[in-house]
């Protein structure tokens, strides 16, 4: 990848770089500004609209410090004009898909008519492509196909153990939503001087409040969902449309006050955590933690300085993050991924949980 992004460079080319999520960019920016100095550019929607129109310009001049365009997929609609190659890193990605506000498209499909337009190289990456990307690339030889082997610098892939949580909590081996298996191998790695990653992939403190004595469910008035209750700043929220309403301590259908929450988030992960290593540092990372410009950094730089221990956090941790001093990964209620009402819900399922073991380093 290296190569060809230097050989685009000599030839006086622009390239543009996707990434899947905007906490990528952090890690990219670092290492390919040690090898390729001031010619890279990020774009992205957290930065603010004086920045965003600042790298538009250099993009549109064919700026020299603008040559590397790294980006989430809004930066495929830059106004190229001298494209050479084009990278999409994590190629299988749903979050390369647009849907709302218009205009709707998926970025990598996208990138791949752009690169045809400038006759450009297009690469796609992914250690778990999409099965549409991996057809054309195998079966029908749309596109050239490398398979990469060995990890870099020949490190073994984790060991994968599978807990049956219906057996743990009949045998009462369970401390709130933690295995004993879980907890035992957490302690190990922190006694280690390792790191520890828990995946759960909901945000919030539980995903429903509901009445103990009548069985109400608060929900959205504009989508129909249950709400999601926030501790933090007591609030029930909706995760599709942002609508907010404080956390109710009687039920607005019976007058009952036996409310309770059902389910569990990476809110109440973290605070389980605490309470169960309180020596150890946590930190979590979600859409409600990373809302500033610069969250995501603060967040993957502690992590990465080993200024923290357990880190907590959604889909944005297993998407691509190369962290050294992993030794566990936990992914908690893994069975929920593949009961989404979505006819991708397994396929996606299975690259979550082959991602999230990526960033483990070492044996587990």
């Amino acid at each position: 990848m290296s190569k060809k992004l230097k050989r685009s460079l000599l030839q006086g080319k622009q390239v543009l770089y996707l990434v899947p999520e905007i906490a990528l960019t952090s890690q990219l920016v670092q290492r390919l500004e040690h090898y390729f100095g001031n010619q890279i550019a990020v774009y992205h929607s957290r930065y603010s609209q004086n920045e965003r129109l600042e790298v538009w310009n250099h993009v549109l001049n064919d700026s020299e410090s603008a040559r590397v365009i790294i980006g989430a997929r809004s930066s495929v609609l830059l106004p190229f004009s001298n494209l050479g190659l084009v990278i999409v890193d994590e190629e299988h990605e749903q979050s390369y898909k647009q849907f709302d506000p218009a205009p709707r498209y998926h970025a990598r499909d996208t990138a791949i008519v752009l690169a045809s337009i400038f006759k450009a190289k297009t690469l796609l990456g992914s250690a778990t492509p999409s099965i549409e990307s991996y057809f054309n690339a195998t079966k029908e030889g749309k596109y050239g196909y490398v398979a990469l082997t060995h990890r870099f610098n020949n490190v073994m892939m984790p060991e994968i153990e599978l807990v049956d949580l219906k057996d743990k909590y009949k045998r009462k081996q369970m401390i709130n939503h933690f295995s004993d298996r879980l907890i035992n191998e957490i302690k190990e790695a922190l006694d280690a001087q390792f790191q520890v990653i828990l995946f759960q992939n909901r945000r919030g403190y539980s995903p429903i409040v509901s009445c103990n004595t009548c069985g109400h469910t608060p929900e959205c008035p504009n989508c129909d969902v249950s709400l999601t209750f926030h501790q933090y700043k007591q609030q029930l929220r909706c995760h599709y449309c942002s609508y907010i309403m404080a956390m109710q301590t009687t039920c607005r259908a019976c007058g009952g006050v036996e409310i309770d929450s059902k389910g569990f988030g990476t809110e109440q992960i973290q605070e389980e955590i605490e309470m169960l290593f309180p020596e150890a540092k946590v930190a979590r990372m979600d859409l409600d933690t990373t809302r500033g410009k610069y969250s995501y950094d603060r967040i993957i730089s502690s992590f990465e300085n080993k200024e923290v221990d357990i880190l907590v956090g959604t889909q944005m941790v297993t998407k691509g993050l190369d962290f050294r001093h992993v030794k566990l990964v936990g992914v908690l209620n893994a069975d929920q991924l593949i009961n989404f009402p979505d006819f991708r819900a397994h396929e996606r399922s299975f690259q979550l949980l082959q991602q999230v073991s990526g960033t483990c380093r070492s044996n587990r």
